[in-house]
């Protein structure tokens, strides 16, 4: 079992490859994080994140709800980016409902992307 430490720096080098354009790398870093560590929501945002890149934003949403909502009905993560995705989708009043009480939670990471998100819905 990896520890949460190289969980999470393996998840960045996924994130970053999925944002530098190499999405065989991508996925099989969070493919591997799947397998070693599948009560971790990071792989779905991961996999999530790999669609939003490519512009498939209908299917980030479908997998954050589908395994991201399912396996971790409370994780701000998984909420946070489904904001995202559903922003990209144009479906900013849906964002909004989910981001706002986001604002509140004590995960710092979540809290400001919903903060960055919400201003970038209401300056549009």
């Amino acid at each position: 079992m990896i520890d949460d430490n190289l969980l999470k720096t393996l998840a960045d080098i996924g994130f970053m490859a999925s944002g530098t354009g190499l999405p065989k790398h991508a996925f099989g870093i969070f493919n591997g994080i799947e397998a070693a560590r599948p009560d971790s929501p990071l792989s779905t945002i991961g996999f999530a994140l790999e669609f939003m890149n490519r512009k498939r934003h209908q299917e980030a949403i479908d997998i954050l709800h589908r395994e991201g909502l399912a396996r971790h009905p409370d994780d701000p993560a998984i909420k946070a980016f489904l904001g995202m995705a559903l922003m990209f989708e144009g479906r900013n009043k849906e964002s909004e409902n989910l981001l706002k009480p986001l604002l509140d939670v004590s995960d710092v990471e979540p809290a400001e992307m919903a903060k960055e998100l919400l201003a970038n819905i209401h300056s549009q």
